[in-house]
């Protein structure tokens, strides 16, 4: 999330700009990171980012190795995650229904949560299966794609997604994507109502998305539960008595938010 997107009327500056280099230096690639690298990967300015990175250190959010003018992610990550872990009991509810969805599958199944203009992996199950799909815990990808960001733009107010959409666009990640924006829109209209989205090929090639809503009781999307199935295995038209069957699951742990 950039600073731009978040709302400015409650907007703290230097908590956005440390959320970005948090979220930088959380990424694998980037685990350990020079000055340099953080302030050009992130866009914050260079004196801005070398203030908020040692006042980060200084809490032990962050490491600094002298050696190799690298910053890391540091031990009192653990200690809040941790404690984090403790407080969302719904994690271990959701974990066991995600279990439930991978062996009705056979598939990789996953929890998904939006952060601004991007979905994000926050945990998966993954079969005792060949078939099975590797996705990484704490991925990011734009809300254009797939058929999770498609669960995230049906949900929401027609505002809301017309601005996301002008800020992202759509993008052709395989020949089989839509990038019509008036096509795509009509397709997000059917799918609240159907109450799942598909996506076949159109995020990765060989790979079809089955996204599912988690809501709470005032009806609002809090998380998407996506399954990925190797495309050329099972066809959309054979899908029926799945996505009936995961429905009546996330269902289910809807209830629990």
């Amino acid at each position: 999330m950039k600073a731009e997107e978040v709302d400015q009327k409650y907007s703290a500056p230097a908590v956005v700009q440390a959320f970005e280099i948090l979220t930088f230096l959380g990424k694998p690639k980037n685990k350990k990171s020079t000055l340099t690298e953080i302030s050009n990967g992130t866009g914050l300015n260079r004196s801005t980012c070398y203030r908020i990175l040692q006042t980060l250190v200084t809490l032990k959010i962050l490491l600094y190795n002298e050696e190799t003018k690298k910053f890391s992610l540091g031990p009192y990550l653990i200690v809040l995650g941790n404690r984090a872990s403790d407080l969302i009991d719904y994690m271990t509810i959701a974990n066991d229904y995600m279990v439930k969805i991978s062996r009705l599958s056979e598939s990789t199944c996953s929890l998904i949560q939006r952060i601004g203009d991007e979905w994000v992996y926050i945990e998966k199950t993954i079969p005792n299966s060949p078939l099975s799909i590797s996705i990484n815990v704490g991925q990011r990808f734009s809300l254009n794609a797939g058929a999770s960001g498609k669960l995230f733009l049906a949900y929401m107010p027609e505002e809301e997604r017309n601005g996301i959409l002008d800020r992202i666009g759509l993008k052709k990640y395989t020949q089989y994507t839509t990038i019509e924006r008036d096509k795509y829109i009509s397709e997000l209209a059917g799918i609240r109502n159907q109450g799942y989205a598909v996506s076949v090929n159109e995020h990765i090639e060989g790979i079809t998305g089955l996204s599912f809503p988690i809501e709470n009781k005032l009806g609002e999307l809090e998380f998407v539960i996506t399954v990925f199935i190797i495309s050329h295995l099972k066809k959309e038209e054979n899908f029926t008595q799945l996505i009936n069957e995961i429905k009546q699951i996330t269902k289910e742990l809807s209830s629990f938010f």
